[in-house]
């Protein structure tokens, strides 16, 4: 199958024109040069290739373009061998990547030097064959022991890694400073118990607010709660998946989420069917312009959602963040942490190029400058940790967040099935239970689908 994508190549000529907006180099790519990148790194301007290819997901974006300009630049500096490769960037929508990798690696056409992924994809993929191992890479690049932990071993399968992480991002509670004071809350909350009191100040404080959006379809927000009273969604021992939501943490957990619009009534009955955005599909609406018009005291989602809030916000000066408390404190809950992964494509005829280019995309100036672009973070500990003073008020409770993210079995090869549009299995019990239907019997029958489904990918 062709490619039905918009390409742009970007070659010597592309990146000394973005290079006023070039972005410096910092030690780790200064010193990912051709000799201690990997032992193959080498390469003679000879064996360089004349196009490097990129598989970018999603849309053009400007500020993307003009990014990956000054990278191409850099990368011909930091590895003169390659002054004369041209880089490609085919831009892949996300609904067709996995039929595209497929028919690359089937039909052997079309292929990425490096492809772009998303976390959750990795795993999967890396069984799959079409990446590239990148152990003997890692071990000698500069980046690998800034990366953060969690992130790593995502990409990592019996002991082979097959991608880095790029970028993530996570949620967090958004709040408005001003609110808090008027209420009398003079600390963000560390516990259950205290975002429960938290919200009933804030919507006694505010007639005909609602406290917080106790949303039921976004599972990836949900998690937190869970993973914040000591359990998990489901572990997993060599191939199979046991399903925990009937254990005492998960059920604990179902029981104060759901109690939020049952008991403690500081939800309402609009946000069950919901995304974060409004009912399922909604591009606009929902929880997020509740917030925005000041209808919403405290609302769950990531910083990237700023972009969605209507332009009619309002006290937008006063918006700042913390992190979902655990159910005791004082640590927070551990996160969702989504994004994107580099891979190197397993049957690319420039694999070392391709790392070396990457190598450049990845080193821990440039992932931050990306990641900023959209409001992310970088998979690097020390970025993550400095943006707690120097992202603002605003990025510092998300930053706090990302030290302590998870993914699994969020990356799990069926839990598209499960979840995402398709089974919907945990957003469909909470629905449920959010309606009266009885606890035990909705959550055991939740659990056993649940089970089935990351084991046999079937419903039925």
């Amino acid at each position: 199958m062709g490619l039905r994508k918009r390409s742009a190549a970007l070659g010597a000529a592309a990146g000394v024109t973005a290079a006023a907006l070039a972005i410096a180099g910092c030690s780790s790519s200064s010193s990912s040069g051709s000799a201690s990148n990997s032992s193959t790194s080498s390469s003679s301007t000879s064996s360089a290739p004349a196009t490097l290819t990129v598989w970018r997901m999603g849309g053009s974006v400007p500020a993307q373009t003009t990014w990956m300009n000054s990278i191409v630049a850099e990368f011909h500096k930091d590895f003169p061998q390659y002054a004369k490769t041209q880089v490609k960037v085919d831009w892949i929508p996300w609904s067709d990547r996995t039929t595209d990798w497929n028919t690359a690696l089937s039909s052997g056409k079309n292929i990425p030097d490096i492809t772009e992924l998303g976390n959750t994809d990795t795993p999967t993929e890396a069984a799959s064959g079409i990446l590239a191992p990148l152990n003997s890479d890692l071990t000698s690049w500069s980046g690998t022991k800034g990366l953060v932990p969690g992130m790593l071993a995502n990409d990592t399968q019996d002991g082979t890694t097959y991608a880095v992480p790029w970028f993530g991002g996570v949620r967090a509670v958004w709040y408005r400073t001003d609110q808090f004071k008027k209420a009398g809350i003079t600390s963000t909350p560390t516990t259950w118990a205290e975002l429960e009191a938290d919200a009933v100040k804030l919507q006694k404080t505010y007639p005909g607010t609602t406290g917080i959006d106790a949303i039921t379809n976004d599972t990836n927000a949900f998690a937190s709660f869970i993973w914040g009273a000591g359990g998990q969604i489901a572990t997993q021992s060599g191939s199979t998946w046991t399903a925990d939501l009937t254990s005492a943490a998960d059920e604990a957990a179902i029981k104060y989420y759901v109690g939020l619009y049952t008991t403690a009534k500081v939800s309402q009955s609009k946000y069950i069917g919901e995304t974060e955005l409004g009912t399922a599909g909604a591009t606009a609406g929902g929880p997020n312009e509740d917030f925005g018009l000041g209808k919403l005291d405290l609302y769950i989602d990531g910083p990237w959602a700023k972009a969605s809030l209507p332009a009619n916000s309002v006290d937008t000066s006063d918006i700042s963040s913390f992190p979902i408390p655990s159910e005791n404190g004082p640590n927070p809950a551990p996160v969702f942490s989504g994004g994107s992964d580099l891979a190197v494509f397993k049957t690319s005829p420039n694999q070392t190029a391709a790392w070396d280019l990457i190598s450049v995309m990845d080193n821990p100036t440039n992932s931050t400058s990306f990641a900023a672009l959209s409001g992310f973070f970088s998979p690097y500990s020390a970025e993550i940790t400095s943006s707690e003073t120097t992202g603002g008020p605003f990025m510092a409770g998300f930053a706090k967040a990302a030290l302590n993210g998870q993914t699994a079995p969020l990356n799990a090869k069926n839990w598209p099935t499960a979840d995402n549009g398709k089974l919907n299995i945990i957003p469909t019990m909470l629905k449920s239970l959010m309606q009266g239907a009885p606890f035990a019997s909705t959550v055991s029958a939740a659990n056993s689908q649940l089970q089935n489904v990351l084991n046999t990918g079937s419903s039925s």
